[in-house]
């Protein structure tokens, strides 16, 4: 078993290779390597392997024999629920130190790191433990006297490939990992060359929690593994978090040898405010724009407001967005980060142009400020005399760039706006007439339309509608995405 290093510079200063297969930490087979960099400074911070189509498929073979004959599927769910609990908690005790990882890696601000990039994640994490353990069987109703009895069970379907994005690495791939893990299956992992220390720490934790061998497998690596975690025969289900195009070509690879596939994919929020709503809680999930510097397929891009109340939200926006300070993610004041990368701010700018050009006007924001570090940096942007057929109000942009679009105040102008995109993964309405709201959030095809409010509960499913994907996560409907379906029938 090999213990090479991957070396960060500050308070991380060991971590293993990027390989976890069947219980041993691995050199990636090419030998080729990568480097971290740090989006606040855009300096490397890090090394570590990159696996390619050999390693995916020792991983995946890993995978199988642990899953075909290994004890993991045998266990109990109680037993499972201990594992898992006992690897939460090693997490837990971890927590400030993945909270570094997420400030170095993801240029997620110190200010909240802690609060929205680990401890949110652990309360969905236990949450999927807690309903993947308790009894999923259902026994149907059979008429009196009838001879015949069946029940429906769910079974874990097998192995899992899992590919999670970079802008929440953590976070991401505890969604995928607790569901899965706690209903049988086995797992490879792949996390984002950009975002890859989060998951290799968390193999480490796995390891010590007492996971058994081939069960959780990382390999950091970059297109040819992900394809072949979608291709190989020998996997059966490919549950992924990130951009639409891809998706779409997992969806069309797993096709061919019928895969179940989970998809969370993009989004394009709307948040419609009619002329009675509350314009302080409008305003201020307005500025959640900034949260992972618009780096979020939840996120609210679109803000569709009545004409009796535009002007005074567009200005109280506009100096809500003036007051947060971009910079270091490293700096205890920062409210909003960097982007991730040189590309994403390139994309960001790319789409800032096309506003302009398309005719909207820019009521704050649109430059890279002025700060010290040399990251990748751009300020909150606020565009206002938006046509619903911009692109910018059509594409996700994945920046901190919000979409003003002005309505004549009736509900179905509004609920028209909302639904003319070709995502659909959250909503909001915000009205003091209740029965309207949640009339409104019927005709709404999203996944999950929030009313005078913006929570994500742990409980409830998340995902989308069109383009924005297939299946839910989270809750025991997440849970359930991870099983197969069998009907047993006895006399």
């Amino acid at each position: 078993m090999i213990h090479a290093s991957v070396r960060m510079e500050g308070p991380m200063t060991e971590r293993p290779p990027g390989l976890l297969i069947d219980g041993e930490w691995r050199r990636s087979l090419s030998s080729d390597t990568g480097s971290v960099e740090d989006p606040s400074t855009a300096q490397a911070v890090g090394v570590f392997d990159i696996g390619h189509k050999e390693d995916a498929e020792a991983a995946i073979a890993a995978a199988r024999r642990a899953f075909d004959s290994g004890p993991w599927p045998q266990m109990s769910p109680r037993d499972r629920r201990s594992r898992l609990l006992e690897l939460a908690g090693l997490i837990d005790d971890s927590s400030e130190e993945i909270a570094d990882i997420c400030v170095r890696e993801v240029g997620a601000p110190r200010k909240s790191v802690l609060e929205w990039q680990v401890n949110s994640a652990m309360t969905q994490f236990r949450q999927a433990i807690e309903c993947g353990s308790q009894d999923l069987e259902i026994v149907l109703p059979s008429e009196k006297g009838d001879s015949v009895q069946e029940f429906v069970v769910r079974e874990p379907r097998g192995v899992v490939s899992a590919i999670a994005s970079w802008n929440s690495p953590h976070v991401l791939q505890l969604h995928q990992l607790g569901p899965a893990l706690i209903t049988g299956n086995a797992m490879v992992l792949k996390p984002a060359l950009n975002t890859p220390t989060c998951a290799l720490h968390l193999g480490l934790l796995a390891q010590e929690a007492g996971i058994p061998p081939g069960v959780v497998n990382i390999v950091p690596g970059d297109i040819d593994v992900g394809v072949t975690m979608v291709n190989d025969p020998r996997v059966d289900m490919v549950s992924f978090i990130g951009s639409t195009s891809v998706g779409i070509e997992i969806a069309q690879r797993a096709a061919t040898s019928l895969k179940r596939v989970l998809l969370e994919l993009g989004g394009k929020s709307a948040l419609i405010a009619m002329s009675d709503a509350k314009l302080d809680d409008v305003v201020a999930l307005a500025t959640g724009i900034t949260w992972l510097t618009g780096q979020g397929c939840g996120l609210i891009t679109r803000l569709v407001l009545a004409s009796s109340i535009h002007d005074e939200v567009v200005d109280r926006v506009v100096d809500a967005l003036s007051g947060i300070k971009t910079g270091s993610a490293h700096d205890p004041e920062t409210d909003m980060g960097p982007l991730s990368s040189a590309a994403q701010l390139e994309r960001v700018e790319t789409y800032i142009q096309l506003g302009l050009d398309e005719g909207a006007s820019l009521a704050i924001g649109g430059e890279r400020p002025d700060v010290r570090e040399s990251g990748y940096y751009i300020e909150p942007t606020l565009f206002t005399d938006v046509d619903r057929k911009m692109r910018i109000a059509q594409e996700e942009i994945f920046g901190p760039v919000l979409s003003v679009i002005r309505f004549d105040g009736s509900p179905e102008t509004a609920v028209d706006i909302a639904n003319d995109s070709q995502y659909g993964l959250t909503a909001g309405v915000f009205t003091s007439d209740r029965a309207l709201g949640l009339q409104m959030a019927r005709a709404i095809k999203s996944g999950r339309v929030n009313v005078n409010n913006w929570v994500f509960s742990p409980k409830g499913p998340f995902g989308g509608y069109k383009r924005s994907g297939i299946g839910r996560m989270w809750g025991r409907f997440g849970v359930e995405e991870y099983t197969e379906v069998k009907n047993i029938c006895w006399s």
